[in-house]
C-alpha cells in the first residue's frame, strides 16, 4: 500500500493524502485547481478547501492527471460523486491491470441512480470489483488531519485487499475496521447526507437535541429500509459507517450538508447555499437520486422526501417537520 495517487483536492483528499504522507507512504494528491496547487506548493497549505492545517512536506501535488495515474499502485478517489464517472472514464486507459482503487466519495449517481462501485464496474468492466474498495465512516476532514483518533471502515468483496488496507493504512491515529457488505456501506454513506441537511434545518429553527436525536433513530432506521432492499445487511447500519457516520454528521456543524440545511432553513435559497462554499454538498444529488429510488421502489422515506420537498419543490422547512410529526402513529420497529 505505497506509491499511491489520491485524485481529488478537496478538504477529505487533502487530508487523507496528508494523514498516508505523515505515515511514511509516497503519495501524490492530483489537484484540479491552480490555486490550490501554488497554495501547497508555496505555503504547504490548501487555503481554498482545508485553510490553517499544514500539510506535510512529503506530500507532492500534481497535474498530470493521466501520467500520474500509470505511475501509482493505488489510486484513492475522492471526487464529488456527481463527477466521478468523468474521472473514471477519463482515467480508464491510463489505469495498470489490478490496480487497487479506494473509494472515499459518498453519493448515488443522480441519473442512473448507481452507486460508486456500480459506476465503476460501468466503467472499468466486472473485474474492476476485486480491485475496488470503499473507506467510509464518521470522519470530519479537518479533525483526521489535526490528528484526533478515527475509526472508518473499508469494504469490498476482495477480504485479501481489505486486509492489505487495514495493515496498511492504520495507525494509533486511524483506525479501519473491514467487511464485505458492500452495498450497505454505500447506501449508509450516501444517505446520511441527506440526513445531514434535514439536521441543518432543524438547527436552523431553532430546535435542539431532542429533534435531532430523534431524526437520527428514525433517519437509520430509513436508511436501513431501503438498504435491506437493495440487498445490504442490517448490522452495517449500526455500525461505525452506519449510525457511526449518521450521528457525526447530524451533530456536527462541521458537516458542509449541515450546514446547507441551516442556510435553507434560515432563508437562502438552494442556489445562494450552493454557491457559498467552494465544497460540494454531496446530500443535494442524493436527495435526487432517494426521491426517484423511493418512488420507484414503493419504500416508505418521509424524511428524505421532506428534504426533496424543501430543495425542490420550495416547501418550507417548518411545515415539512409538523407533517412528520403528525404522521399516523406506528410500532416503532417498521424496517420492512
Amino acid at each position: 500500500m505505497d506509491n499511491i495517487l489520491v485524485i481529488g483536492g478537496g478538504s477529505w483528499g487533502t487530508a487523507f493524502a496528508d494523514y498516508l504522507a505523515r505515515l511514511g507512504k509516497k503519495v501524490k494528491l492530483w489537484v484540479r485547481e491552480k490555486e490550490v496547487i501554488d497554495a501547497i506548493l508555496k505555503q504547504r497549505e490548501n487555503s481554498v478547501f482545508l485553510p490553517g492545517i499544514p500539510l506535510a512536506a512529503e506530500l507532492e501535488p500534481v497535474t498530470d492527471l493521466e501520467a500520474e495515474v500509470g505511475r501509482a499502485k493505488t489510486l484513492i478517489l475522492a471526487v464529488p460523486s456527481k463527477f466521478i464517472r468523468a474521472v473514471m472514464q477519463r482515467v480508464k486507459d491510463a489505469r495498470p491491470d489490478k490496480q487497487t482503487l479506494i473509494n472515499l466519495s459518498k453519493g448515488f449517481e443522480s441519473d442512473s441512480l448507481k452507486t460508486m462501485s456500480e459506476v465503476a464496474v460501468e466503467v472499468f468492466g466486472p473485474g474492476i470489483a476485486a480491485c475496488w474498495s470503499t473507506l467510509s465512516g464518521p470522519s470530519f476532514a479537518r479533525e483526521l488531519a489535526g490528528q484526533h483518533p478515527t475509526a472508518l471502515v473499508a469494504a469490498s468483496v476482495n477480504d485479501a485487499l481489505l486486509k492489505k488496507i487495514q495493515n496498511g493504512f492504520s495507525s494509533a491515529i486511524l483506525r479501519i475496521y473491514r467487511t464485505d457488505d458492500l452495498k450497505g456501506l454505500e447506501v449508509a454513506g450516501s444517505l446520511k447526507n441527506v440526513m445531514a441537511i434535514a439536521a441543518g434545518m432543524i438547527n436552523g429553527l431553532g430546535y435542539g437535541y431532542n429533534t435531532t436525536a430523534a431524526l437520527v433513530a428514525r433517519a437509520n432506521m430509513e436508511i436501513s429500509r431501503l438498504g435491506l432492499r437493495l440487498g445490504a445487511r442490517a448490522e452495517t447500519f449500526w455500525g461505525l459507517g452506519g449510525i457511526g457516520d449518521l450521528m457525526l454528521t447530524c451533530f456536527g456543524s462541521l458537516s458542509r450538508n449541515f450546514q446547507l440545511g441551516r442556510k435553507i432553513a434560515l432563508g437562502e435559497s438552494l442556489a445562494v447555499a450552493e454557491k457559498s462554499t467552494p465544497m460540494v454538498a454531496e446530500g443535494v444529488e442524493t436527495t435526487k437520486a432517494v426521491n426517484h429510488l423511493a418512488q420507484t421502489l414503493a419504500i416508505d422515506m418521509p424524511i428524505s422526501q421532506g428534504v426533496y420537498q424543501v430543495l425542490f419543490a420550495g416547501q418550507d422547512a417548518r411545515k415539512i417537520i409538523r407533517e412528520l410529526m403528525q404522521r399516523s402513529l406506528k410500532s416503532e420497529w417498521n424496517i420492512n
